[in-house]
């Protein structure tokens, strides 16, 4: 992760040796927040679900993904950044769709697996 801020920030400023130091410099700020944040909130997370959690990061990887894959082929998100929205509810959407079409093949695998162990 270290590597990809760095060369993101060598590539974003005019002089080379400024875009990393600030890319470095931002990296190592977000690094102690997070740290911070996590042992602050780390009661209240653990009393969430791991699936859940899981979910929710997953959901937040393929929104940034597509909408920065989007931006690297040139595409123009109508009202910019404000279209992660859009694109969160569009995953979480599908999302609900395919668990509610898949439940029903769970549900037939647990029972095929329980009526095999009883046999």
């Amino acid at each position: 992760m270290a590597f990809i801020v760095i060369t993101f920030g060598s590539t974003a400023a005019t002089d080379k040796f400024n875009g990393i130091w600030m890319a470095t410099v931002g990296a190592s700020l977000a690094l102690l927040i997070v740290v911070i944040l996590g042992l602050a909130i780390r009661g209240p997370l653990t009393k969430i679900p791991e699936n859940t959690l899981k979910f929710s990061v997953d959901i937040m990887l393929v929104t940034f993904g597509t909408f920065w894959a989007g931006e690297g082929l040139g595409i123009q998100w109508p009202y910019t950044d404000l279209f992660l929205f859009v694109l969160i509810t569009f995953f979480l959407a599908l999302s609900v769709i395919l668990i509610n079409w898949l439940k029903p093949y769970g549900i037939r695998q647990k029972k095929l697996a329980s009526a095999g162990g009883n046999g």
